[in-house]
């Protein structure tokens, strides 16, 4: 069987309650993929068995793949992670470590961001010792998802400063985990008010983004068991977070889309909860520097590391001066001014991991596709290097420029270069005349009635058809004919 079916049949497994049989499934499965799905139904699995820090070890691990990942489940499973975390602390009698992953649950379902410095593991009093109480706890439903956010009585009760409480925050998709992980806090909260003073389950050992485990998922197992009761001793084990560099440069990059005009380039980067008022952007002539930047793959990133800065390589020369950006809480727009205005990209360029080395990168940059030329006469032209030739005697179209399927005997034209060099022509340059000069000599050269058919045709079909025949265009309306592949839209 497939890694996938044993994966499914684990799965499966762990929702019939099968807890023996699901584990070697999953063993099986993830030995070939560190699957979160998969990560987080065995540590079900493990847990219901009482093994508790095989358990944590992929819950933990489920943390981190799924953060990396960055898909659209990803904030799903890092909520269940949060949660499986808090439930696995509470059975080992760390109640204060588990109130604060419930908590953690609780905010990434209302939509914080993962690497938000919240300071639920700060409080604590003068001896170590966690200050949240059973009451605060219970309290604690500010953030709550779907409560009024997106509706008119929320709206006003934010607006007049909440009579009732809080106003709430609009939905999330995340509803039903807020309020597993709400109702889980009070076991644990529960339980923490019954404590001696001085008992350990009272200290804060936990941190929000967890010491991610070695990648191999049965080795834990054997080390633990001769090791357990050393184990015990490790209450101030250090803070520690994955080390730069431990997600490959092509995950961290962002998703870009561009288009361009004759004049700029706008190029939008898509990234969330980057804070406007902390963003560096510097300019060169090919290259734009972005930092600090937010990693949906690696959200312990933080300002200053490598993994934080985004060097764009553009596809053309620009005009710093003239280039501008702004922010909102799910993209960065670059709007850049081509320093040759008319110039076409063939591509907005190609995003690097971390600050430019140099900012004369013009020797790395996608060659852009030019709609001019440089010739020093057009009447001689110099070939133009190629892997193919043209076997018409008209001047040859770059090979920058796209040639689309034509049934012309002289060839495919290159509607790029059209009117670009030529100022008139004697008929044997013709891809290289000028457009416009094209159709004032054909309504010149018409007799006043076909002029009449000319305008009436070329307006009714919104430019997509051209008649010099009166009586077929006089009695009827002219209709739009797109181009094949393209469609016609009214707009309102």
């Amino acid at each position: 069987m497939s890694a996938t079916t044993f994966g499914h049949k684990g799965v499966e497994a762990v929702q019939n309650r099968d807890y023996a049989a699901a584990i070697p499934l999953l063993d099986k499965a993830l030995d070939s993929s560190s699957s979160p799905v998969w990560l987080l139904a065995r540590a079900q699995a493990h847990q219901q068995l009482k093994n508790y820090d095989a358990a944590l070890h992929d819950a933990e691990l489920a943390y981190h793949v799924a953060a990396e990942r960055g898909s659209g489940n990803s904030r799903k499973q890092m909520i269940e992670s949060q949660y499986r975390r808090s439930v696995l602390y509470y059975k080992l009698g760390r109640y204060a470590d588990a109130d604060c992953c419930a908590k953690w649950s609780m905010l990434l379902a209302e939509g914080r961001p993962a690497r938000e410095d919240d300071g639920v593991e700060k409080n604590v009093d003068e001896n170590g010792n966690y200050t949240v109480s059973y009451a605060t706890g219970v309290a604690d439903k500010e953030g709550q998802p779907g409560q009024g956010g997106d509706s008119k009585m929320g709206m006003l009760a934010g607006i007049m400063g909440g009579a009732g409480g809080a106003a709430g925050t609009a939905k999330t998709g995340f509803e039903s985990d807020w309020k597993r992980a709400y109702t889980w806090r009070s076991q644990a909260l529960g339980a923490l008010n019954t404590l001696p003073e001085e008992h350990p389950g009272r200290k804060i050992r936990v941190t929000k983004i967890p010491t991610k485990p070695q990648k191999a998922e049965k080795e834990p197992e054997p080390e633990l068991k001769p090791a357990s009761e050393s184990n015990e001793a490790m209450p101030a084990e250090p803070k520690a977070e994955p080390a730069p560099g431990s997600v490959p440069d092509e995950q961290l990059k962002l998703r870009i889309d561009f288009y361009q005009t004759n004049q700029n380039v706008t190029v939008s980067l898509f990234v969330k909860d980057a804070k406007k008022e902390d963003l560096d952007v510097k300019f060169s002539d090919n290259q734009v520097q972005i930092s600090p930047l937010p990693r949906a793959t690696a959200p312990y990133v933080k300002a200053g590391d490598r993994e934080a800065t985004s060097t764009l390589t553009l596809g053309g020369q620009i005009d710093p001066s003239k280039s501008r950006w702004s922010a909102t809480p799910r993209k960065i727009e670059l709007v850049l001014q081509k320093a040759t205005p008319g110039l076409k990209w063939g591509s907005w360029g190609k995003e690097e991991i971390g600050p430019a080395t140099t900012d004369d990168a013009a020797s790395a940059a996608p060659a852009p596709t030019s709609t001019a030329t440089t010739e020093p006469s057009p009447a001689a032209p110099t070939p133009v290097p190629s892997t193919t030739t043209q076997p018409s005697t008209t001047t040859a179209p770059s090979s920058a420029g796209p040639a689309y399927p034509t049934s012309s005997r002289s060839g495919p034209k290159n509607w790029d270069k059209l009117g670009d060099t030529a100022e008139g022509g004697d008929g044997e340059g013709d891809d290289n005349q000028d457009v416009n000069f094209f159709f004032k000599q054909l309504y010149k050269g018409a007799t006043p009635e076909q002029q009449r058919a000319m305008m009436k045709s070329f307006v009714e079909s919104n430019g997509t058809a051209l008649s010099t025949d009166w009586n077929d265009v006089k009695g009827r309306k002219v209709e739009t004919v797109p181009p094949e592949g393209v469609e016609a839209k009214k707009w309102d």
